[in-house]
């Protein structure tokens, strides 16, 4: 399947000593310890490693209605959380996803089964 094209990324950092990957920046690297996190361009595809299905979300979400709250890890290691709300009962752990939506000013980052 093709990559999700005109989607805007979610930053990705990792560290320029041992490769650890975070959606977080962090100063300090949690794994090695070192300082030096890097920014590297962000894909757009990943697999679902844990999933929390939300049936009464909260008041800044409910637009939504029902989703799934999920940890990806994204094809270049990079692990980060997002939703899905579309068939949100396709959702489970190793289920392919690719970013439908990004918003870099509220961090809402919407995934889609593929």
């Amino acid at each position: 399947m093709s990559e999700p094209e005109n989607v805007q990324q979610p930053p990705c950092f990792r560290c320029h000593q041992c490769g650890y990957r975070s959606g977080i920046v962090k100063a300090i690297c949690p794994q090695c310890g070192r300082e030096g996190m890097v920014s590297e361009e962000g894909v757009k595809r990943g697999e679902v490693i844990d999933f929390v299905p939300v049936i009464y979300p909260p008041d800044n979400l409910k637009h939504l209605g029902s989703y799934v709250s999920v940890l990806v890890k994204l094809s270049n290691g990079c692990q980060i959380f997002g939703l899905v709300v579309e068939n949100p009962e396709l959702i489970g752990a190793g289920t392919p996803v690719a970013i439908s939506r990004y918003n870099d000013q509220s961090k809402e980052l919407i995934f889609k089964p593929l």
